[in-house]
């Protein structure tokens, strides 16, 4: 079997079917080509999992001697039959060589024959309302890699080696060099045409945003009319006679007071609508992809408050909060609507780079030193917050596994020496000794009651802390990959301007200004949303704390009393 080389470390998710691999660790692969640019393969220690392809490269362990390639075939092989071709998620088979929606969530790569992404090159997908997607689409897919943006973790390497690749400028000639490597997301995001003047849009601009800058701070225009959205109701439904099966979730909007009704797939869909158009905005992640016991009560629950959650910051973002397809999203019930909704958000051309022209920003030059210094900081700041919530992530879990489990047995043992206790009294005859046993079962009783409420003072109180840290990881996850376009944004111009005229090197100069007034705007927003999710996760997580141990010491001296 062939074996590759990791050339970077990768962590794996829970619950996906990925596995972790670490620079210069050798690796036997079991699978290529799997969809989203992802390998299956099987370490020294014999684990078995996935892993971006674009983190590892052929690896042999000795070089053997040249030899003669062997003749060809009579007849060469051709692409895969369109019939072996994975079908696409609204049920419509995919095209050999049709390009993906680089901002999907698990789609296929794109092919070397297709220089550029666009929405309208993609192939015709069934417009129903409610298509045929298999349960399995909607519940059951553990080996389908959870990509979570539009800048997808899995191309970090092409986005480091993209500027190295394609040299330094040419000073013999006064046009911007493209990027050889069509596929890093610089360029398939379209950002390089967008940064070089290339940026080619058809249609009228119907959504606009606007960076402002409010006593020296760069943010995004603040929300005029704030709502928010409730996720409510799942309700197990069917439909084939019962043959598929499936979650719906009502969501309700404050801006309409309109309950509509959404599954899994629906919100799959939008989330990789909103991470194709906001390419430098982290979008927030959706619930894992449930494996086993997917309709159980506490799953289900489970699910509802991670969405809840993505939801809510979707909600307060100023950009997101506004957006086309997610106002669609919350208030459309007819199914004629939905359809037009949906063809407009999928053929939108002001994706990507081309989003940028949807964004006024202030006409004050910015100083790159100063842009790169609070990008360089926020880029730190994402570093550390991410190690700091590992560790509070695993301390919670141990935490519940404690609670949920020895604390837990360990009160109820407790009640179960009392009621031994009460049962060796009970052969007295005397007042006294009633008395004592009365108080002694009702203590037995209530230490087992007091083992309930440290289980449920995991699912209650240290449960919601863990959503919270997850919903933040997963959308900061991609900001690294975020700030790396934006560094070869303003290298490409660094790289340019030497051999452009004074006004050309003007204009790409107020675009990198707009793009640099974005993604300051951006980490504004996301450094104020991390310092209330903060504070609003612990400050509810002490009160409940406080509350918990109250309630036990309530117990504790309602008990003293019957011995009194």
């Amino acid at each position: 079997m062939a074996q590759v080389k990791a050339e970077y470390d990768f962590q794996s998710q829970p619950n996906t079917g990925e596995l972790s691999i670490s620079a210069g660790e050798v690796l036997t692969v079991i699978r290529e080509n799997i969809d989203g640019g992802w390998i299956e393969g099987r370490n020294v220690r014999g684990s078995v999992g996935l892993f971006p392809e674009s983190y590892v490269t052929p690896y042999q362990a000795s070089r053997p001697p040249p030899v003669l390639p062997p003749p060809l075939p009579p007849t060469s092989s051709g692409p895969p039959a369109a019939s072996s071709r994975p079908f696409d998620d609204w049920g419509g088979a995919s095209e050999v060589a049709a390009p993906p929606s680089y901002g999907a969530q698990h789609h296929h790569q794109p092919t070397p024959s297709v220089p550029e992404v666009t929405r309208s090159s993609y192939p015709s997908q069934n417009d129903d309302f409610d298509d045929e997607w298999t349960d399995e689409d909607d519940e059951q897919e553990p080996t389908r890699p959870n990509v979570q943006s539009s800048i997808g973790s899995n191309s970090r390497r092409d986005l480091s080696r993209s500027h190295s690749e394609h040299g330094g400028p040419d000073r013999g000639s006064n046009k911007v060099n493209k990027n050889i490597n069509r596929f890093s997301n610089f360029v398939k995001s379209g950002v390089e045409a967008y940064v070089i003047g290339e940026s080619k849009t058809t249609s009228q601009i119907s959504e606009r945003h606007e960076v402002v800058m409010n006593n020296g701070i760069i943010q995004w225009k603040p929300i005029q009319q704030y709502y928010t959205c409730i996720v409510d109701k799942p309700k197990k439904e069917s439909k084939l006679k019962g043959l598929k099966s499936f979650i719906a979730y009502s969501i309700t909007s404050s801006l309409t007071n309109i309950q509509v009704s959404r599954r899994y797939k629906h919100f799959d869909w939008l989330h990789e609508q909103l991470s194709a158009k906001y390419v430098l905005i982290p979008i927030p992640p959706l619930p894992e992809k449930q494996v086993a016991g997917r309709y159980e009560e506490d799953l289900i629950d489970h699910r509802k408050h991670i969405l809840q959650l993505w939801v809510n910051k979707i909600c307060r973002h100023p950009v997101l909060s506004q957006s086309e397809v997610w106002l669609h999203f919350i208030s459309c019930t007819d199914e004629k609507d939905w359809k037009n909704g949906k063809r407009r958000a999928e053929k939108d051309e002001y994706i990507g780079g081309a989003f940028l022209n949807c964004i006024t920003v202030p006409h004050q030059p910015l100083d790159p030193n100063n842009v790169d210094m609070q990008v360089e900081r926020f880029q730190r700041s994402v570093k550390t917050s991410e190690e700091a919530m590992r560790v509070m992530q695993e301390r919670m879990n141990m935490f519940q596994k404690v609670f949920a489990g020895p604390v837990k047995q360990n009160w109820q043992k407790m009640g179960s020496a009392f009621k031994t206790l009460q049962q060796s009294f009970e052969i007295d005859e005397t007042v006294a000794s009633r008395r004592l046993t009365e108080a002694l079962a009702y203590t037995a009783s209530e230490y087992h009651e007091i083992g309930q409420v440290f289980d449920a003072h995991t699912k209650n109180d240290m449960e919601p802390v863990l959503e919270n840290l997850y919903s933040y990881k997963g959308t900061v996850q991609n900001v690294p990959d975020i700030i790396q376009v934006h560094k070869q944004a303003v290298q490409k111009f660094r790289d340019s301007e030497g051999r452009l005229s004074s006004a050309e090197a003007e204009k790409m100069k107020q675009r990198i200004d707009a793009m640099s007034y974005t993604v300051i705007a951006e980490v504004q927003h996301q450094t104020a949303e991390k310092v209330e999710d903060m504070k609003s996760t612990m400050g509810t997580y002490l009160k409940k704390q406080a509350m918990f141990y109250q309630e036990v010491a309530t117990k504790l001296t309602s008990l003293a009393a019957r011995y009194d």
